[in-house]
């Protein structure tokens, strides 16, 4: 979205005005120029509170109602919903707006959605969309956690009073606990709750005693003997907080969202 230019905004305002008279669709206007109407309402739903996972499908279309993109029949789409604008800003902003269980039409302008990109040959540089959206549910880190539990099939998890789950996987009862000065070898994967691949995997060591790693992980680590292996699920408190990780840093790609709990698998390989 680089050398945006705010002479195209009235442009998109009036584009908007006038397809939502065609479509007589009653739409109301934000202070950032979003339009949207909550077309299936749900009043008793819950808004999504920051911090939450929000779930939800969309249509995408040009004013010309061309489509554009959608999302899978059968599936939805899963976003940290934060703050910050991890996803497009006019669609992040429309969702906070509804409740769950409702449907919604959201015209977008060009700076709230794809800026000065073109997409595909339906959608010119500095247009705006149309997205019809249903959201579905939002959920928080606990809830968030819990599903994943409940996926993963996970058994025996003992919750901490620091919020951390915590699942040996292997045991070693006659291994010896570290020592403080020992150097550890600790075998580690990262993922988050619906990650397919880590976000950072490996051998890394520390040294007890020292500092190194995020809270969750220096707790969970805290309970292996040598030889042992964990399943640790870490909400965001302990692990990257409301800023996340970005890679690079500063650059606004997030390998972990804010507010985004996480799991790894750790082994205590050795002690020296």
């Amino acid at each position: 979205m680089n050398s945006l230019d705010s002479t195209e905004i009235p442009d998109n305002d009036a584009q908007i005005q006038t397809y939502a008279t065609k479509k007589n669709l009653t739409v109301q206007r934000t202070d950032k120029g979003l339009y949207y109407v909550i077309t299936t309402p749900n009043p008793n739903g819950k808004k999504a509170q920051i911090g939450d996972e929000v779930e939800f499908m969309f249509k995408l279309y040009n004013l010309n109602d061309e489509f554009l993109d959608s999302t899978r029949k059968d599936s939805a789409v899963y976003y940290q919903f934060t703050n910050q604008y991890l996803f497009l800003p006019g669609l992040q902003d429309g969702i906070g707006l509804m409740r769950e269980g409702e449907k919604a039409t959201l015209l977008v302008p060009y700076n709230l959605a794809y800026g000065n990109q073109a997409v595909g040959d339906k959608l010119p540089a500095y247009s705006p969309v149309r997205f019809d959206v249903t959201f579905l549910r939002s959920r928080t880190e606990d809830e968030q956690i819990d599903e994943y539990i409940k996926r993963a099939k996970l058994t025996n998890v003992e919750k901490t009073a620091s919020g951390l789950r915590f699942v040996k996987t292997k045991t070693v009862p006659s291994a010896a606990a570290p020592n403080t000065g020992q150097n550890l070898q600790i075998s580690y994967s990262g993922k988050l709750l619906r990650g397919l691949t880590p976000f950072d995997s490996g051998l890394t060591d520390k040294v007890v005693g020292q500092t190194k790693f995020v809270p969750g992980f220096e707790e969970g680590l805290a309970r292996l003997n040598v030889g042992e292996k964990a399943i640790i699920i870490l909400p965001s408190s302990l692990a990257y907080g409301t800023a996340g990780a970005q890679n690079p840093p500063n650059s606004g790609r997030y390998v972990i969202p804010p507010y985004a709990p996480i799991v790894f698998e750790i082994e205590l390989v050795s002690a020296r």
